[in-house]
């Protein structure tokens, strides 16, 4: 590698593999890339590929290493870590995760090393995952929509209507280079709703794990994130069922879900009303207890 900032630890013979880009630091509602992530790369057959320079990359003072302490004395410290890994899905069909956190600096240095990586290792498809907060309802199924530079990829989930401008994460950054080099490049994002998106939500997760499927045709198991979100939406019933503003916003919510998006529905509340309203009930309901 030309690059200072990556270290290649081993090489692998892999028959086309998929890149999965999930860089932490950007949009990620209800933790479900992070999530996707941890579940991805505690694989046993998990080996490292490569490793970056986190201290040309990442500012400390923002993102501190963790400090771990017994009976007073230091006992060691975890610094951040950007590392690209050869995992396997349920059928041991190997891929690569890029993880870590997304970059402070040098972002342009950074995707042309990671373009060189992905060009030396044979990549064939990039997915990178997210999610971000919705106006969409906890009581319908998770809706998944797509960017990137594949309109062929794209048009399998949906995509933002008209032009957006927005700020870019390093996942934007890194399918620009990747779409100069002719490689597909699609970004799957999970829909977590507003109201729900400053905690874990496991549905997210298992959402992500179906675009991944759809898309890179890797596979993990659902069963135990299905689980968990049918009790993370169990407890939002109860909370929102005791108060009949709430009540009423989740049905306005719903009926517009039903409708596309309120399209020939009613007027619905946007995702900053139902946030507002809906925060502020569920943070009266952690501070009663």
């Amino acid at each position: 590698m030309s690059s200072e900032l990556v270290i290649v630890h081993r090489e692998f013979d892999l028959a086309d593999p998929v890149l999965v880009v999930a860089l932490d630091g950007w949009v990620d509602a209800g933790i479900g890339m992070r999530n996707a992530t941890e579940i991805m790369v505690k694989a046993d057959d998990a080996a490292l590929v490569a490793s970056f320079d986190a201290d040309l990359l990442v500012d400390h003072r923002a993102r501190r290493p963790t400090m771990t302490v017994r009976e007073g004395r230091v006992d060691d410290i975890s610094w951040p870590a950007i590392r690209l890994q050869q995992v396997s899905d349920l059928d041991q069909r190997p891929f690569l995760v890029l993880h870590g956190p997304e970059p402070d600096f040098r972002w342009q240095a950074f995707c042309i090393a990671v373009d060189e990586l992905v060009q030396r290792l044979g990549v064939s498809r990039v997915v990178a995952l997210g999610a971000y907060p919705a106006a969409v309802p906890h009581t319908r199924p998770m809706r998944l929509s797509a960017t990137g530079t594949s309109q062929d990829l794209i048009e399998r989930f949906g995509s933002p209507a008209g032009t957006l401008e927005v700020p870019a994460g390093i996942s934007a950054a890194l399918a620009k280079r990747f779409e100069a080099a002719g490689l597909e490049t699609v970004s799957v994002w999970a829909q977590v709703p507003h109201y729900a998106s400053g905690s874990p939500f496991p549905a997210a997760t298992a959402a992500l794990f179906q675009g991944l499927r759809a898309v890179a045709d890797l596979r993990f198991d659902p069963a135990p994130l299905i689980a968990e979100g049918l009790e993370v939406s169990r407890r939002l019933d109860t909370m929102i069922a005791q108060n009949s503003s709430h009540k009423r916003l989740l049905g306005q919510l719903e009926s517009a879900y039903d409708t596309s998006m309120g399209e020939q529905g009613e007027e619905i509340p946007t995702g900053d009303e139902l946030a507002e309203e809906l925060e502020r009930f569920l943070r009266d309901q952690d501070e009663s207890k």
